[in-house]
């Protein structure tokens, strides 16, 4: 995800939206403020202010160096009660997968089909296509899966 955002040079918001999806991931402490901060910094300059202040505040939940607090201790404070300035489709309140094609969230309640193999999330239109992450099985295809055991059988 990271790749696909320093490819896209010439579009900011895409850029802001994936940085966004990125914070969402799993990662180790050390890391995710690393995310935290990329995406803090490229929302204020992309003039989305709300969602930069949140990425400020949840980078000063995860126990942040001292110049990654000060600099998001600014921009909760540059922020105020400021507005975004453009729509981003990222939503922090509302849980949500990245798709591991398209890179674009799958929110709580909307369908989408798994890979049988790897369980990674895609997108509907995805269907029938080679999966992305493990290039192993075919998208929403009916599957056991990895067995380990003849006990984890259907």
């Amino acid at each position: 995800m990271e790749v696909k955002r320093k490819e896209l040079r010439d579009d900011p918001t895409r850029q802001q939206e994936l940085a966004a999806y990125f914070t969402n991931c799993k990662l180790q402490k050390v890391h995710l403020r690393l995310v935290l901060t990329s995406a803090m910094g490229l929302c204020f300059k992309g003039k989305n202010y709300a969602t930069a202040a949140n990425f400020a505040r949840m980078l000063l939940e995860n126990g942040p160096n001292e110049a990654q607090a000060r600099k998001a201790r600014q921009v909760v404070q540059a922020c105020g009660d400021r507005k975004d300035g453009g729509q981003l489709n990222y939503d922090f309140r509302n849980p949500f997968v990245v798709c591991g094609a398209t890179f674009v969230p799958i929110y709580r309640g909307q369908k989408d089909v798994s890979c049988p193999y790897c369980g990674s999330r895609f997108v509907p239109s995805i269907e029938g296509q080679l999966c992305t992450i493990c290039e192993l099985s075919v998208v929403g295809a009916d599957a056991s899966g990895l067995l380990c055991s003849p006990t984890q059988s259907r």
